[in-house]
């Protein structure tokens, strides 16, 4: 009688210990995943790969651009190295089966428009033009992607690393022009103007009326007698004909007559409205100096 009765207890007692595993598994689970948010996520633009690889681990972020690696370019590009990059090729990103892939608004439109097709959502960011704006595209997307605290985290940072920067906020407004290749500058609706009004510069530019990335005349920007000329750095090609317009003759005498301090700016601190424009405002704090710097 005793051994027809022990094979009861011990039958119950198998079943409750499964039971519980079963129960516990999602619980559990929860701890390492966000079932409410995608877990395979492919950035398609570089300034996304930026705000991306700041909240989300490699096994999250799945993909991001090979522009990232690109120190000219990509102010992340040693943390790049730590992901997996792709090329933007329509085969790579559906290879990588994401959940949400992450695109810039005015980039690579006809792979998102095919993705769409394909039924994989497809989220656009936008060019923030200011550090306000920074701020909310960082909390907005930290949101979507299931990464709130990383984008409080990062938003926090901006706003105390900005309060410090104020405290060297040049007093006596030097005017500064940015001059690219084929004589293009930055105006107003632009993060460098931003950058440019909050590191304690005026932008002539912006004064001229111009808005977002637009040609400044070699006579307009001279006439203008800036103080400082900003300079990218990023594939310096002095013989291409592109940047045959910062060796003008005319250009080169007005520097130095006027004794016009040029500074250097690394491309990646402003390429992208990001948390990296802190640094390119530091930069420019720290750069500007009352003595000549010839090109």
């Amino acid at each position: 009688m005793l051994k027809q009765l022990i094979p009861i207890p011990f039958a119950f007692f198998v079943a409750f210990v499964f039971w519980s595993i079963a129960l516990a598994e999602p619980v559990l689970g929860q701890s390492h995943h966000l079932p409410n948010f995608p877990q395979r996520i492919v950035s398609l633009n570089l300034c996304a790969d930026q705000l991306l690889m700041e909240m989300l681990p490699p096994e999250r972020l799945v993909g991001i651009t090979y522009l990232s690696l690109d120190s000219g370019i990509s102010y992340h590009h040693k943390k790049a190295m730590h992901y997996h990059s792709h090329q933007g090729r329509i085969e790579e990103i559906i290879a990588l089966e994401p959940d949400l892939v992450v695109a810039g608004q005015f980039t690579t439109q006809p792979i998102n428009q095919l993705l769409e097709k394909l039924n994989y959502p497809v989220l656009r960011i936008g060019l923030p033009k200011t550090v306000g704006e920074i701020k909310q595209q960082i909390d907005s997307l930290g949101k979507q992607i299931g990464a709130p605290k990383q984008a409080v985290k990062m938003t926090n940072k901006i706003t105390r690393d900005l309060l410090e920067l104020r405290k060297n906020t040049l007093q006596n407004e030097p005017r500064a022009a940015i001059y690219y290749a084929n004589g293009f500058s930055a105006g107003k609706q632009t993060i460098v103007n931003e950058a440019l009004n909050l590191a304690g510069f005026k932008n002539i530019a912006a004064d001229r009326g111009l808005n977002y990335i637009a040609p400044l005349s070699m006579e307009a920007l001279i006439r203008a007698e800036p103080d400082v000329l900003i300079l990218g750095r990023y594939q310096e090609n002095t013989d291409a004909m592109a940047h045959q317009v910062l060796k003008h003759r005319a250009l080169q005498r007005f520097i130095h007559i006027n004794n016009v301090q040029t500074i250097s700016m690394p491309d990646r601190y402003w390429d992208c409205a990001g948390p990296a424009i802190i640094k390119a405002i530091s930069h420019l704090q720290k750069s500007y100096t009352p003595q000549n710097n010839n090109l």
